[in-house]
């Protein structure tokens, strides 16, 4: 009995020791597989939305803003836009230490020192934009002119003119030119008057009147002038006959810009032409002195 049991232990031993011989078909190499991990990213919880709106606080600019004409605020317009970042919209309300009071939609505001930019915001960017929000030029203060008697023996002619400009009859025998003060000098142009009278075999049509302010505008115009632009034609009385004039305005090659007028009338066989050249920026104060020639001009006996 002893005999058959310790034949059956050798013979499992003999097969454990078989089968570690012969190894796993499925792994020849005969080593373990080795245990991975995952290294992706670990999931995370899913993010917590919130269904509701976002919503500025009671009473901020950004609420409510007048600046900003797209949203359908009906009762803002643009230039309420630039008043806004020119802090005009101002009422009693909160204040910073020091400041005055100064409410804009419930935001609070400090003011910009006297060197700052005049419109230091654009919306909610603190840049400056050049030119569009700078500051307007300061208002000019009107031309007036004081006027005094001028009699143009030459021409046999009489008028009242701005005091104080220098007249020159004798360089052409048929003209008669007045001239601003060098040192009254405005935007780099002098106001100049210039009275011409020839003789004509025949009294002028307004046709012929038309046909003289138009050539003595292409004249003017094609010397010295970058940009051109001449009025039409119109009928207006001088000297108590009815003549043809117009105007023009213009750039000169160096900038300086320039307005002028000039008056057609044909009296006795005798071509009236009376001009005047002046500063673009200042037109209806010399256009005043222009006017007050006209009134007063008359033939002498």
């Amino acid at each position: 009995m002893k005999y058959k049991q310790g034949i059956a232990l050798c013979l499992c031993g003999l097969l454990v020791a078989l089968n570690g011989c012969s190894g796993d078909s499925s792994n020849p190499s005969g080593q373990f597989a080795e245990v991975t991990q995952n290294l992706g990213p670990a999931p995370t919880a899913a993010p917590v939305t919130d269904n509701q709106p976002e919503t500025q606080a009671q009473g901020s600019i950004f609420a409510q803003n007048p600046g900003d004409v797209s949203a359908g605020l009906n009762q803002f317009s643009e230039e309420d836009a630039l008043r806004e970042e020119a802090m005009d919209y101002q009422d009693n309300g909160f204040s910073g230490e020091g400041q005055p009071y100064a409410e804009s939609y419930g935001e609070i505001y400090t003011f910009p020192d006297d060197n700052a930019t005049a419109y230091p915001f654009a919306g909610s960017t603190p840049i400056p934009l050049d030119p569009i929000d700078m500051p307007p030029p300061p208002p000019r203060m009107p031309v007036t002119f004081a006027y005094v008697p001028y009699v143009i023996a030459s021409l046999g002619l009489s008028f009242e003119g701005p005091a104080g400009w220098v007249p020159d009859e004798v360089s052409m025998v048929d003209t008669f030119i007045l001239t601003e003060p060098t040192s009254q000098m405005k935007e780099g142009q002098l106001g100049v008057i210039r009275i011409q009278a020839t003789y004509v075999t025949r009294n002028y049509s307004e046709s012929n009147l038309k046909s003289e302010v138009t050539e003595r505008l292409k004249d003017i115009g094609a010397v010295n002038y970058a940009e051109w632009k001449p009025s039409l034609t119109a009928t207006r009385h001088l000297m108590g006959t009815m003549g043809v004039y117009a105007n023009y305005s213009g750039t000169l090659v160096n900038g300086v810009q320039v307005g002028g007028r000039i008056h057609c009338v044909c009296i006795d066989q005798r071509l009236f032409t009376i001009e005047i050249t002046y500063p673009l920026g200042y037109r209806d104060d010399y256009l005043n002195a222009f006017s007050k020639m006209r009134e007063t001009i008359k033939r002498q006996q």
